[in-house]
């Protein structure tokens, strides 16, 4: 089991309605298997981990993929097919509510996080971020 840091633009997606449900496809951009850890940043405005889940499949059928996020997507062209594959996340926790500011850039950034969070990152490469992402939510 790995654990990654995956981000989403708020722009793009409505993420926050889409990870309220008890499953949401997500696009792949690493190599998630089922039973893997991912962490959802939220861009700008939020700025810090907002969703932790559990990978429960992998190369959704598209037929479940347009399911599960056409009443999320926000129109700004028009729909193509996606040329990724998605995996369904499933036993999502949301920490929007927290006030604890030890998921947000500025403390991932105090505690390991390098760069830019462009793309998915495997945590399990930078054991600092990953300790303190833990503690912190194991905190809340």
């Amino acid at each position: 089991m790995a654990e990654w840091l995956y981000t989403a633009n708020v722009k793009f997606y409505d993420v926050l309605s889409a990870l309220i449900e008890d499953n949401a496809a997500w696009p792949i951009s690493s190599k998630v298997n089922v039973g893997d850890i991912v962490y959802i940043y939220l861009t700008a405005p939020h700025k810090k981990i907002g969703f932790v889940s559990k990978v429960t499949q992998i190369n959704l059928p598209d037929s479940m993929v347009s399911t599960l996020t056409s009443p999320y997507l926000k129109p700004l062209e028009p729909q193509k097919k996606p040329n990724k594959s998605f995996m369904l996340l499933g036993n999502i926790q949301s920490f929007l509510e927290c006030s604890n500011d030890s998921l947000s850039l500025e403390y991932l950034k105090s505690n390991g996080l390098k760069g830019m969070l462009m793309g998915p990152r495997k945590l399990d490469n930078n054991p600092e971020l990953l300790k303190h992402i833990r503690g912190a939510i194991h905190g809340l």
